[in-house]
């Protein structure tokens, strides 16, 4: 099964990469969740364009920062199970 995502290509359900940045919140003392309406994310069908684009992040390109930490995340979706490739922290 096939479904569009935010870059609106078809990518297989079942296999693709997401990019999240993730902002700082004081209260939970902890980095917000995916879930989050303020957390960007973005999709990918192949790896090498995924890594790249995680390696282009900075933090001037996080509009979401407002001075606060930013964390970068790079997951190997497979089968809706998450797999971490790469995280970073971003700082202002």
């Amino acid at each position: 099964m096939d479904t569009a995502l935010e870059n609106k290509k078809r990518l297989t359900t079942g296999d693709y990469f997401l990019l999240v940045i993730r902002s700082w919140d004081n209260k939970q003392e902890d980095y917000l969740s995916v879930d989050d309406p303020s957390t960007a994310t973005q999709t990918f069908s192949e790896y090498l364009i995924a890594e790249s684009t995680y390696f282009s992040m900075n933090y001037e390109s996080c509009t979401q920062a407002v001075g606060k930490d930013v964390k970068v995340e790079l997951f190997h979706m497979r089968f809706g199970i998450p797999h971490m490739v790469r995280n970073r922290i971003l700082f202002p």
